[in-house]
């Protein structure tokens, strides 16, 4: 992601701000309140310092400055800033995680953005403890 990219901005949710529900932007949106619901943008999604969004975003690019529960699905890419807080599942082309970021969940990076099958393994040994007990 580029810092001198231009960006437009169509939405701001300012910090004090409290929506519940889905969002469906055309352009970007700045998020410095809270969310709760899910978002979907067909340009840039920002989560600023002091954003936190319990919610599934899908977006062109993504942001995160504060804090997510949930999952992320970006077109291009997605970039953890080093105050981030993210919980939940990524799928993007490109990811960027600075220094200091907090990422719990996984990660699957598709040039085609298709979702990835997900695939369970499971030994044997845990198999037969199972069967044991």
């Amino acid at each position: 992601m580029a810092r001198n990219k231009k960006v437009e901005l169509s939405t701001i949710i300012g910090k004090g701000s409290k929506i519940k529900g889905s969002l469906i932007i055309e352009g970007g949106i700045r998020i410095d309140g809270k969310v709760e619901g899910s978002i979907e943008s067909d340009g840039f999604v920002t989560i600023g310092l002091s954003g936190v969004a319990k919610a599934d975003i899908k977006a062109d690019e993504c942001l995160v400055s504060g804090k997510v529960e949930g999952n992320i699905v970006c077109e291009d890419a997605l970039e953890l800033d080093r105050t981030a807080n993210l919980t939940g599942d990524i799928i993007a082309k490109v990811l960027k995680i600075h220094t200091g970021a907090v990422f719990n969940g996984t990660s699957k990076m598709n040039k085609n953005n298709k979702p990835a099958v997900a695939k369970t393994f499971v030994y044997k040994k845990d198999e037969e403890e199972k069967k044991s007990q």
